[in-house]
């Protein structure tokens, strides 16, 4: 699957025929925005600057060349390579452009890369690196990090943007490749902040873009005001989603270097993620081709081809008539055989007493899982036109591609009070408008456990969570995320599931609710009703079952204490906890 974005891996091939590998380069000439002494400069630059960590400890210029290619060509294998002078500013006076011309004639490298900041480059400067272009392949990596002024001037950066966009032009027509470097999350800056740094670089004439998050580190000015008064930062899932829009902004061509900053964890202050880096790129990457968003799918003003939905999902035709899918990523049906109408009906509007409810007054509805949608188009079924009381849905659903997928295969039935099909379109493509006047729905894209911490709380009434099983899916099957569900719910909500897993009900009951069974449908067991009140529960769970989840491993729940944990390292933590157990129960015989 061709990836959302240009990497910048898969740029070099394109254009040198395989990647080149950076050997980081430190000239020791110190920063143009720094006092003699190293202090003042940028308030979120340490004294190391972006020196390379691999080479950090190696005086000269040769020592630092040799571990570099020596670590490439160890680690990655590499063969072709980069000079790429970063730490800091790069300047270009008589006296260092000696220094670049030897560097350059003694290594074969394909390409050059300098890290320099706009104020740094003088007319001497562009006849130098003009002429350097000629030898070699020059690429100006330009730190720009935002458009706005009085940000430029909270963070002490020492020039303006205009000296930035006079750069960026000024490259571009002496025929030299420029990259931008941002940063996202800089102090008082908002989301339309970010957006306005993407759109104005996206119409000049940028050659790619490496992208930061903010990070307050040990010795920085930064770190001074944080310990002052704590600044926002922006955490992994906020941040994907700035990065996520930042880069449909971009034009497609251009390669994105990179997605976040890199710092030594023992001189990082803030922010302290739980992702890997590795895993953030897998995250940001899933959650785009979920969605169908794509690099430039929001540059300039033309019409945007709509994607093809429904990429992995094979249709099935249940036996109530009604269809649904195969998801070859998680290798699992959304519904079992007996049919999807029907488990919508028999597993969550009956037993959730929906009609009922609605006769009371006024329901908010969390619907998590969407998936086709017969959950919540069953619920707004049920819906009377002319009803007093109005049903409010909110659903969570992750993957774009199903719901429009659904669009093109459900088919209204004759029973339907309004067109099931063009509902999903509507929903696919926005904000539905054709359903019962009495209603409302939307849905929120994302990983749920993101964009439940989103939505009010003891806002609903009810609550439908229908992930896929817990072998493929216990990111949503967790203690921690049945607190995030408990803690959106109204003192008397109730949630219904059709999973009635002994992990699963003993994290619904450690998360504080009373839990109870509703009868089985399509499956020999029923599923899994989690109220508020004790009242609430009209079959209690059998005692066998009871002593299971208080007095066997089959009673340990899963977990997920900062919601960014994949399928496999949950289910990889109870088996140890169960091993733990095992062990310390023998050991106590």
């Amino acid at each position: 699957m061709q990836p959302p974005y240009l990497q910048y891996k898969d740029y070099m091939k394109q254009r040198y025929g395989d990647a080149l590998f950076r050997v980081p380069i430190d000239f020791n000439l110190g920063c143009p925005n720094r006092e003699s002494d190293g202090s003042g400069g940028c308030t979120f630059c340490n004294v190391r600057g972006s020196a390379a960590v691999q080479t950090m400890g190696k005086d000269s210029v040769e020592e630092q060349m040799a571990e570099a290619i020596r670590f490439a060509r160890d680690r990655y294998g590499a063969k072709k390579y980069m000079a790429y002078i970063q730490a800091f500013s790069a300047t270009f006076g008589k006296q260092q452009q000696p220094m670049y011309l030897d560097l350059l004639d003694a290594f074969d490298f394909t390409a050059v890369s300098i890290g320099t900041r706009p104020d740094c480059l003088t007319p001497q400067a562009y006849d130098f690196l003009a002429e350097l272009n000629k030898h070699i392949e020059v690429w100006v990596e330009l730190g720009v990090q935002t458009v706005h002024d009085r940000t430029l001037e909270r963070i002490n950066r020492g020039h303006d943007w205009a000296s930035s966009e006079t750069a960026i032009q000024k490259l571009h027509e002496l025929g030299i490749n420029v990259a931008v470097h941002v940063i996202l999350g800089l102090p008082g800056e908002t989301a339309e902040d970010f957006r306005q740094t993407a759109d104005t670089l996206a119409a000049l004439p940028i050659d790619a873009v490496k992208i930061h998050n903010l990070h307050i580190e040990k010795g920085t000015t930064l770190a001074l005001e944080h310990a002052l008064a704590p600044l926002p930062v922006l955490m992994e899932h906020d941040f994907a989603e700035h990065l996520m829009d930042f880069i449909r902004r971009m034009p497609p061509g251009i390669p994105i270097m990179r997605l976040t900053t890199d710092t030594l964890d023992e001189e990082l202050i803030a922010p302290k993620w739980h992702m890997a880096k590795g895993q953030f790129k897998d995250y940001v990457i899933q959650q785009m081709t979920c969605r169908e968003w794509r690099q430039g799918d929001l540059f300039g003003r033309g019409k945007k081809e709509e994607p093809e939905s429904g990429s992995g999902l094979k249709t099935v035709e249940t036996d109530d008539g009604s269809v649904t899918f195969w998801n070859e990523d998680y290798k699992e049906h959304y519904h079992s055989p007996a049919g999807a109408r029907l488990e919508a009906e028999e597993k969550y509007i009956v037993p959730g007493k929906l009609k009922e409810r609605l006769e009371k007054g006024d329901l908010h509805l969390l619907d998590v899982c969407f998936g086709l949608g017969y959950n919540s188009l069953c619920a707004l079924d049920a819906t009377k036109q002319d009803a007093s009381s109005t049903l409010s849905i909110t659903a969570l659903e992750m993957d774009r591609r199903v719901v429009g997928a659904a669009a093109k295969n459900i088919q209204t039935s004759d029973s339907d009070s309004f067109d099931w099909k063009q509902t999903l379109a509507e929903l696919y493509k926005g904000q539905a408008s054709s359903i019962p006047s009495q209603a409302s729905i939307s849905i929120l894209w994302g990983d749920a456990r993101h964009t439940i911490t989103k939505l009010p709380t003891q806002y609903f009434d009810l609550v439908f969570l229908d992930a896929f099983s817990t072998q493929r899916n216990s990111e949503l099957w967790t203690v921690d995320f049945f607190k995030k569900l408990k803690a959106v719910m109204k003192p008397d909500a109730v949630l219904l599931t059709y999973c009635a897993a002994i992990p699963v009900r003993s994290g619904l009951m450690e998360a504080g609710f009373f839990v109870g069974e509703t009868d089985p449908v399509g499956r020999q067991r029923g599923g899994t009703l989690a109220a508020m009140r004790a009242e609430d529960i009209d079959l209690p769970l059998p005692d066998h079952e009871l002593r299971m989840i208080r007095e066997t491993t089959r009673g340990l729940p899963y977990r997920d204490p900062y919601g960014v944990r994949t399928n496999k390292e949950i289910l990889r933590d109870r088996q140890e906890r169960i091993i733990e157990c095992k062990q310390e129960d023998s050991s106590n015989r």
